[in-house]
């Protein structure tokens, strides 16, 4: 069955070419077609074919294979279930949607998605590496008037700078959510009203789960000084009992009350965002922040060469006898430090200088050296995963056994080379070096990451 999934999806894929192509794909913009004088060309036709009256449907789709190679995964401390710590592995991801407009009041997304893992012979885990098909999206978008519109449905969801709730673009398999939000949307203000439970991938076909947590909140941004200072605001309210801190599991009900400004000019840009969260699991009382910085500037304009700073200071756990929990719960936010080693937001002190370069036109290039550190020593670290704030790093018998903070020093290479706006081709490399930390609580060995991939778009 996977062979002939496979089959299919990589033939499609391979046959269509447009443009106006979104990161999030309902966001794809193709109005443009709708101008009857305007020749279609090639695929170009299946972007906007009018069915009847005011009803129009579209279709769309993407491919991307990605091979990765790990040496000493996760510092050379993985499971007793896996067979080799150092092992290659091969990605495939096909994803196909449909979007049908009926009037300029109603409109209906629905898409599929189908990933695959194969040469690794370790575990896999279903919500990171393989879902054989899968309806990945289906909402309907209903515009009562002309800035407020709701939307209902499984779809893909992102905020600000990705910290909380994102769709998670580096795993094979995206995170969609099951949710309802009130949209408004003017040219000065917007603002996200939502109740949302994320899906829980599943390895099948069409088995995903989900309201096993649930999120409701509100999420708004002002452009104050168009370019210069725009500012967010959020409060978000968690409930799950799929978490633990220091392998104490239990009900966890977490408020989030969170501002970022930021800024989009051309030269100069800087981003500031701090979060304090408040709340209870099992018994104990909630007290967590996390503040995340990035300042950086354009040297060059013709080659889009920016040299920046960020960082981050996220709380951990002070006192495991205090009756509170300080651990800063990341939610479900993207893999900070990429795919190389499994380490989220939680009790977590970074800095990160770097630069990005376009050597050509279509060649993009970043690279970034990150100095970590736990910031408390009475607690672990913890994943980004969908499962988010599972704890990784120390085992149980190790919990309190090191009192040292640094985790260690990652350097990153990224780079992308776009044929044309449909073919795209990457390639990734990391060194992790491990710190004391790491060497006090395992194994500790340094971890090698390399990762090519294409990606074609319609």
């Amino acid at each position: 069955m996977r062979k002939i999934i496979f089959a299919v999806t990589l033939l499609l894929s391979t046959l269509f070419a447009q443009s106006q192509i979104n990161i999030v794909r309902y966001n794809d913009k193709f109005s443009y077609l709708k101008n009857d004088t305007i020749p279609k060309k090639g695929f170009e036709k299946i972007k906007y074919i009018h069915l009847y009256k005011n009803v129009n449907i579209s279709f769309g789709g993407e491919l991307r294979e990605q091979f990765q190679y790990y040496n000493n995964q996760n510092f050379g401390d993985v499971p007793p279930a896996f067979t080799k710590a150092s092992t290659g592995q091969y990605w495939h991801r096909a994803m196909a949607h449909t979007n049908i407009e009926m009037g300029s009041k109603l409109r209906i997304f629905a898409q599929l998605g189908n990933t695959f893992r194969f040469i690794n012979h370790n575990p896999l885990t279903p919500e990171i590496d393989e879902n054989q098909l899968s309806l990945h999206q289906a909402f309907i978008d209903y515009r009562f008037q002309k800035k407020w519109m709701v939307r209902v449905g499984r779809q893909e969801i992102s905020y600000g700078n990705h910290r909380l709730i994102t769709f998670r673009e580096g795993p094979n398999t995206r995170l969609a959510f099951d949710a309802a939000v009130i949209k408004y949307h003017s040219e000065k203000r917007r603002i996200d009203i939502f109740a949302l439970t994320p899906v829980t991938s599943m390895q099948g076909i069409f088995d995903d789960k989900s309201f096993e947590d649930l999120i409701f909140g509100i999420y708004a941004t002002d452009n104050i000084v168009p370019n210069k200072i725009l500012l967010d605001y959020y409060f978000l309210n968690f409930n799950s009992n799929k978490r633990r801190y220091n392998y104490a599991a239990g009900e966890e009900n977490r408020q989030s009350y969170g501002v970022r400004i930021y800024s989009q000019k051309p030269t100069l840009n800087y981003e500031l965002e701090a979060t304090y969260q408040s709340g209870k699991f099992n018994q104990l009382n909630i007290s967590a922040f996390g503040i995340s910085a990035n300042v950086n500037y354009k040297f060059v304009s013709r080659h889009n060469f920016i040299i920046g700073l960020s960082g981050n200071y996220m709380s951990g756990d002070k006192n495991k006898n205090d009756h509170q929990l300080n651990t800063f719960n990341s939610i479900f936010s993207k893999p900070p430090f990429g795919l190389i080693a499994p380490i989220g937001l939680s009790n977590i002190v970074n800095i990160n200088p770097y630069f990005k370069i376009n050597p050509t036109q279509k060649w993009n290039v970043y690279a970034g050296v990150y100095r970590i550190w736990r910031q408390s020593n009475q607690d672990g670290t913890y994943s980004p995963g969908a499962g988010g704030a599972v704890e990784t790093r120390p085992n149980p018998r190790l919990l309190f056994a090191s009192t040292k903070k640094q985790i260690g020093t990652l350097l990153v290479m990224e780079s992308s080379y776009h044929v044309n706006r449909h073919l795209s081709f990457g390639f990734d490399a990391s060194y992790f070096f491990k710190g004391q930390y790491v060497k006090e609580t395992g194994k500790g060995k340094d971890i090698t990451y390399c990762s090519f991939k294409g990606s074609y778009k319609f």
